[in-house]
């Protein structure tokens, strides 16, 4: 557990050093009519993170060629986040930058979609020719998945958190290329970037916000984590287990791109449609928001790690996720009512 330890106070330590710094570049996020947070937030979360979980994989994780293709693409992702904190670029631009870092992770660091896993019970589906383009739309919604939900303080990074421990759990000592200790970091940095982003210590610590620099990071590094370990020859779950891990952000992506195109509006275009916009447009407090979103997360990647492990079954665990995922959409459907339900019943037990 010192990989924790030293990420955890790592994160801190570069908050408190890097804040100066990114105030002075104008790195920080100021309220306007999408955001009603209250003064200038630095933006310094996704680079302390970075920071901290680089520096200290250089300790704990062997060196490898896959290994510097995934930092080079996590550097490329991070400073370009950041350069888009700062000055907004085109969203052509980000996915460009994405796609780049999608072709660093299937040539440099070996990691692509090759099978879908046995989901429709008559044997593994191959991508075959196509394992290039799935693996990069695999790479660039996901990002985008994280990056999009980033809207509320603690849903990214706590959605970042319940993944990453979930695949610690499932990886455990059963590969020894380092990812356990890459988790370690993760969730180590994670847990205190939410500390303040949800400031829980204001007398100590400072409020701060991770920005695109800090989401389109976690897309890519959970993202690759996914791939990398549901195909051989270092598969340890079947693919379709990786839905589970990433339930919430890619449903919401999902949902959230539908309703905006049936709009004749630019999928990537900013507005309050998300799951949590809903949940706070129906009376709902952040706090309880917060709560019941993650709550779901962790209830679907245990269900996910459950299934891999008693059932071992693409095709059950397949078929419970398109379960889950119709159900999701009848509660998005019925949002208002069920955002009423939740607030009588998880208020008045909070009280």
């Amino acid at each position: 557990m010192i990989e924790f330890l030293i990420a955890f106070f790592g994160v801190f330590i570069a908050t408190f050093s890097l804040t100066p710094l990114t105030t002075r570049l104008g790195l920080v996020d100021k309220p306007d009519k999408r955001k009603n947070h209250i003064g200038a937030i630095p933006l310094v979360g996704g680079i302390a993170m970075f920071a901290t979980t680089t520096l200290a994989a250089l300790f704990f994780v062997p060196p490898s060629n896959e290994m510097t293709y995934l930092l080079a693409a996590c550097a490329l992702l991070t400073m370009t986040g950041s350069i888009d904190d700062r000055y907004d670029l085109h969203y052509q631009i980000r996915l460009g930058v994405q796609a780049i870092s999608a072709c660093l992770l299937i040539w440099g660091a070996k990691t692509s979609l090759l099978s879908l896993g046995d989901i429709i019970g008559v044997g593994a589906i191959q991508l075959g020719w196509l394992s290039i383009p799935v693996t990069t739309l695999a790479v660039i919604g996901l990002i985008n998945a994280f990056n999009m939900i980033d809207g509320m303080d603690g849903l990214s990074g706590g959605l970042s958190l319940i993944t990453a421990t979930a695949l610690y759990f499932l990886i455990g000592d059963k590969i020894a290329d380092g990812a356990s200790n890459i988790l370690l970091l993760m969730m180590g940095a994670l847990s205190a970037y939410l500390i303040m982003n949800l400031h829980l210590l204001p007398k100590w610590t400072p409020k701060i916000f991770m920005g695109d620099a800090g989401s389109m990071l976690l897309g890519f590094i959970l993202t690759a984590f996914l791939i990398r370990y549901s195909q051989q020859p270092k598969q340890i779950m079947m693919p379709v287990t990786a839905l589970w891990l990433v339930a919430v952000p890619l449903m919401d992506i999902f949902v959230t791109c539908f309703r905006r195109l049936k709009h004749k509006k630019n999928p990537f275009h900013a507005d309050r449609t998300h799951v949590h916009h809903i949940f706070l447009r129906a009376g709902l407090s952040s706090r309880t928001t917060l709560i019941a979103i993650l709550g779901f997360q962790t209830v679907a990647a245990a269900a996910g790690v459950w299934l891999q492990v008693r059932f071992q079954s693409g095709v059950i665990s397949f078929i419970a996720f398109i379960v889950l995922f119709f159900a999701y959409l009848e509660f998005i459907k019925h949002s208002f009512k069920a955002a009423k339900w939740l607030r009588r019943n998880i208020t008045h037990t909070n009280r």
